[in-house]
Formats: structure tokens, sequence, C-alpha cells
């Protein structure tokens, strides 16, 4: 039997507006500690939810797929602003942090992984993307809190909706793996890939599913691929790729916190 891992692909914002975010947060997170909070290194911007059963044998192609996709979008900056709640602030179950410029570039970006990622059979999306960074979900039920101390947090996020957590370049997305704990998340970031660098000569990336599924060039005249960053050496699993990806989860060290700095 194949292993499987549950894996998400995300885009990681700048330390600067991470910190501005959590000294923020610390006055809510007293009033409110049974909400399930997000740790600040495990911030991050959700593009595409792979699954909890994604075979590992096939995380080559999905490292190629989100790589051509990487090179059809140039890098951009994202502004973070305030605090607010799905599906609203009086009724709050998941919460989050407010996108405000880069929102068409972040949609774009992830409507072309997700195009890419269908080819490999990736369900598409049948929810309009909707950028955010989350940063807890409250449970009323388990946490036991009455109508008023739903208005009170409801309130707390009004008094900083408008609150600026400044701008976070975008110039990279990773792919992670998520191991759900019975604490926090454990994340590992297994690919990182470039976006393409701004003023770049975009040609949309046309190939068949034949195409997609060799990860080898078809003639001398086809242009390797420069070589992405990432943890996996993708040559190597082309040789033994079932036999290598065991071994490589099996002997990662854990780095599941090491999150890059920008």
């Amino acid at each position: 039997m194949n292993p499987t891992i549950r894996a998400f692909i995300a885009v990681e914002i700048a330390q600067g507006s991470l910190a501005k975010i959590a000294k923020t947060l610390r006055p809510i997170k007293r009033a409110f500690p049974s909400i399930k909070w997000v740790e600040q290194e495990n911030f991050h911007v959700t593009l595409k939810f792979l699954g909890s059963n994604v075979p590992v044998t096939q995380l080559h192609r999905v490292m190629q797929a989100v790589e051509r996709a990487c090179k059809s979008v140039e890098q951009f900056d994202v502004a973070l602003e305030g605090f607010g709640a799905f599906p609203d602030a009086n009724n709050p179950k998941t919460l989050w942090v407010g996108i405000t410029e880069g929102t068409e570039e972040l949609e774009l970006l992830a409507q072309r992984i997700d195009e890419e990622l269908s080819t490999l059979g990736f369900p598409r999306e049948n929810r309009a993307f909707s950028p955010h960074l989350t940063i807890g979900r409250a449970r009323r039920n388990e946490r036991g809190e009455g109508r008023d101390a739903t208005q009170t947090l409801a309130e707390l996020l009004q008094q900083v909706e408008d609150v600026d957590f400044g701008v976070s370049p975008i110039d990279s997305v990773v792919l992670y793996s998520s191991e759900l704990m019975r604490g926090d998340p454990k994340y590992e970031a297994l690919a990182t890939f470039d976006l393409a660098p701004l003023g770049a000569d975009l040609v949309p990336q046309e190939c068949d599913e034949e195409t997609q599924n060799d990860p080898q060039p078809q003639s001398a005249d086809v242009a390797t691929p420069k070589p992405m960053r990432h943890a996996f050496d993708v040559q190597a699993l082309d040789l033994d790729i079932d036999e290598e990806l065991r071994e490589i989860l099996g002997d990662m060290p854990g780095r599941s916190k090491n999150r890059k700095s920008r």
C-alpha cells in the first residue's frame, strides 16, 4: 500500500507583517483563550488544499504542475489590514486577517494552480476563492461562552478592523505537508516554487495530459526546466520514486516550524 500525506499549497507572509498581527492579537487571545488560535509560525494564505490522502508517488507530478503555474504569474505584493470572521463577526467561526491589495493576483495564482492540478485528477474548486489569512477558529458549542461573550468578540474585531499590518512581497509558493496533532498541526515545507520575475515575458504553457505525465523532454528541441528549490530530488524520484519517497519521508528531520524568513 502506497503511503499518503495530507497536503496543501500556500504563500507565506513577511515576518514584519506577522509580528504586527501577533502583537495586535495578544489582548484578544487573552480575552478568549479557548478559541483555537493559529500559532504565528503557521500563518499562511492557502491557495489550494490537496486533500488528506495524497499519494507520495504523485508528489513529483504535483511539483511539476505547481512550477508550471508559478512560471505564468509575476511576483506581486499583498497588503494586510484588519481582522474579521466567517460567516460574520456576530457568528464567528473562522477568524482572519483581511487582504486589501493583491487579491486579484492571488486569485489568478490560485486559478492557475487549480487548472494545472486538475490535469492530475485533483478536483477543481467549486467555490469562489476568498483570499485571507486564518488566525483562529471559534466553536461556540465547545468553548461554552454565551451570547455576551460572542458580542464582545465581535466588538473587539470591530475595533481592529482597520489596523494596517503592512505590505508583504509574494515571490514564491510553498507545497506543505500537514500532520494533524492533538495540539497544533505540524507543517513541513516540501517544495518552494519561484514566481516569474517582474517584467518577465510570460508565455502560456500548453501541454496535453500525456506530456504532463512524462517528466522527461520528448526531444532535444524541448528545453529542460530550470531546477526549482525543493526538498525532493525530482530526478532521483524518476528513477525509483516510491522507494525514494518512503526513505525521504521517513528520514526527514523535524523542521515543521522552521519556516523561512523574508
